[in-house]
């Protein structure tokens, strides 16, 4: 363990951990990382392999959840956890799989980007906060790249189950075969589980009220029933060419989502990308396709109650993406960079039956298409690192006006005297940092980045009817790209065993997309809508992190983060910015011998008094919960673990566990209670 934890003070910011076969790395990079890897050293926050072996491994968003303090979940069911980070969440932060975009078809964000990658496929997550990535459009403020595991030579590969309380059950296997030129890697895992119980011995199913209560009959349901499957080529004719394609097609079915009005009768996910590497030119070149079909009703709630088709409303979704990115490193004497061009197209159509209502083209079957360049660059001066970069984008956002349906077809028009149903948009993003070198592993930084994203097809064209008096909801064509520019500055300092890392943010957002509620201009409407505004905005925080070894054995490992969030002008009564979560901090104690794995940690949030009254935002109370974690490796092919998560069956909310939109319940949906579970897995 000291060896371990020793190694991890010496390298770039990698948390691992195993999830099988292989050791995921979780990366979180920040400024001075970003910088320059090459030349950077220590991440602070450190976790072994067994940590997460023995965790749920449910999904992950949850897993970096529990991680970092700076990031949390938006509980929405049992499954499928969107995340926010230092504040920021939607498409204001990009996710990317294997660098490859993909975006949820559920106008809900019921399958986030995140969620189409199961644990089981990832090897490596990467995560950098703040407006520092230039290599890809719109990353307003920070990125996550889930990178899929490359198969190996030779032959192997494992078998794992884990099972726990409310019935749940993942398992499967992945397997590798092939020479150093041809390799292949083929998985399948399978999730199940019942609605899982809170710390007050209710099930989730049971929180929802109203027509959007679940009937008797399916309080029960399956809480999600989830198959995944993947495959990867990798070809190495010779030491300087490379080539992967990899597949991956995942099934969702029966996914209860308690804090929407409908549930998720299936949801499915191909997903195709591919890259070939040209070692001694530093060029590579990658393409990807995917496309994602989500059907959602509300057929087992009170609400479908009379109607002979099974449903009172129904989504049905699809999207597609598809781009390319060229790629290629230069060195120019003590300075190294990179550039490359990348396009893509997105695609985003969802039909939505609401009573007797025809709202065809709720989104009305939008194309954005990106074409973007961008440079970026390092270079040592003395014990300063200096690096900068570049990008220029032009975006065009276009809706279908054919694809609206006869209840929403003249939704912009009652709302907005003056609109265009096609935008395009062409900005420059970048940024510039300086990093002072303390000693090898050592330094204090300072960065300023400014980015741009352009408003999603739901911000800017969302078309719904509603029924009766309840407010419409319209997106607004008229909305401008969101600008921030932020200041980011933070140090690294070790000292033998002992690290601590620390970074604050101000960011100062401009046209920030915010809900609102507007009235009709013109007829046929004459009630008010729910819309999109531009506002003035920041948001500020900070986060530290603290880890040291006690024995050889036995290591300590603390961590907080803190944000809030502000309205600068807008259309608005009260100054706080909504979703926003509070402090949160993480202590654990770990006890590793190499054989013996051992964990106890707890969990705090604070509460959370600034919240949104113009949105109806209601406060949520501070929390404190403690799991217990244990693992033995049985030989070098075999690892038993237990877990118990909310050791003492604590009923608490996130702060995220309540989003508004269009089909919210308005129900707050707590966290799951006791939760004991076991997991093992056999190398072969």
């Amino acid at each position: 363990m000291r060896k371990l934890l020793a190694a991890g003070l010496l390298v770039p910011a990698i948390i691992s951990f195993s999830s099988g076969q292989e050791i995921i790395k979780v990366k979180k990079i920040t400024v001075s990382e970003e910088v320059s890897e090459q030349e950077t050293v220590g991440e602070t926050k450190e976790t072994t392999e067994e940590e997460i072996k023995i965790t749920r491994q449910i999904d992950v968003g949850e897993i970096l959840s529990s991680i970092f303090p700076e990031v949390n979940h938006i509980r929405k069911g049992g499954t499928a956890n969107d995340i926010t980070i230092r504040g920021f969440g939607r498409d204001n932060i990009n996710v990317l799989l294997d660098g490859m975009r993909i975006y949820n078809a559920c106008p809900n964000r019921m399958d986030p980007a995140i969620f189409h990658m199961s644990t089981r496929q990832v090897k490596e997550v990467r995560i950098l906060e703040g407006p520092f990535d230039v290599e890809n459009q719109g990353s307003l403020a920070g990125v996550v790249n889930l990178i899929s595991k490359d198969p190996e030579a030779g032959r192997g590969g494992s078998v794992y189950f884990t099972g726990g309380y409310f019935n749940y059950l993942h398992g499967g296997f992945d397997a590798y075969a092939g020479s150093e030129t041809v390799k292949a890697l083929v998985g399948y895992s399978k999730q199940y589980s019942k609605p899982y119980l809170s710390g007050e011995g209710k099930k989730f199913t049971e929180y929802p009220t109203g027509s959007s209560a679940y009937k008797p009959s399916e309080k029960d349901h399956t809480a999600f029933d989830i198959d995944n499957f993947w495959t990867k080529l990798v070809v190495t004719p010779n030491s300087d060419n490379q080539i992967k394609i990899n597949y991956a097609f995942d099934e969702a079915k029966d996914v209860l989502y308690p804090y929407l009005k409908m549930d998720a009768v299936y949801d499915r996910t191909h997903r195709i990308n591919g890259e070939y590497y040209i070692k001694s030119l530093g060029l590579k070149v990658s393409a990807y396709w995917n496309f994602v079909k989500h059907d959602m009703q509300d057929r087992w709630r009170v609400s479908s109650t009379g109607w002979s088709r099974g449903y009172m409303m129904r989504n049905l979704a699809k999207t597609k993406t598809y781009g390319a990115k060229i790629e290629k490193e230069w060195k120019i004497s003590d300075i190294k960079l990179k550039t490359g061009i990348d396009a893509y197209l997105r695609n985003w159509r969802a039909d939505n039956t609401l009573m007797t209502l025809d709202n065809r083209g709720m989104i009305p079957d939008v194309d954005i298409k990106n074409i973007g360049a961008f440079i970026k660059g390092t270079k040592p001066v003395g014990n300063v690192v200096l690096s900068a970069g570049l990008r220029i984008d032009s975006t065009k956002s276009e809706a279908d006006r054919g694809a609206l349906g006869t209840a929403n077809q003249n939704l912009y028009s009652s709302y907005y005297s003056n609109y265009d149903l096609s935008q395009t948009d062409t900005y420059l993003t970048g940024n510039i940092v300086a990093r002072y070198k303390i000693d090898k592993r050592s330094s204090v930084y300072i960065g300023f980045g400014h980015t741009v994203r352009v408003p999603d097809p739901e911000e800017r064209y969302i078309a719904l009817k509603k029924p009766m008096t309840k407010p419409n909801w319209v997106g607004n064509p008229n909305l401008n790209p969101t600008k921030n520019n932020e200041i980011d500055a933070g140090f690294e300092y070790y000292k033998g065993l002992f690290g601590i890392k620390g970074n604050l943010f101000y960011s100062d957002l401009t046209d920030y997309i915010y809900l609102t509620r507007i009235s009709p201009v013109a007829p046929p409407e004459t009630k008010d809508a729910t819309s999109y505004q531009n506002i003035d905005a920041h948001i500020y925080g900070g986060d530290i992190t603290v880890i040291g070894m006690i024995t050889d054995t036995v290591s300590v490992e603390a961590g907080a983060a803190y944000q809030r969030g502000r309205k600068d002008s807008g259309n608005y009564t009260d100054k706080d910015l909504a979703e926003i979560p509070p402090l949160k901090t993480r202590l654990a104690v770990k006890y590793d011998n190499g054989t013996v794995f051992g964990q106890i940690e707890g969990i705090y949030a604070s509460r959370q008094n600034d919240v949104d009254s113009d949105l109806n935002e209601v406060e949520t109370k501070s929390y404190y919960v403690v799991n217990i974690k244990t693992g033995f490796n049985a030989g070098n092919r075999a690892f038993i673990g237990l877990g118990i998560d909310n050791v003492f069956d604590k009923n608490y909310y996130t702060h995220l566990s309540y989003l508004r939109n269009p089909f919210s319940t308005g129900t707050k949906i707590p966290e799951p209670g006791r939760f004991v579970y076991m997991n093992v897995i056999y190398r072969f």
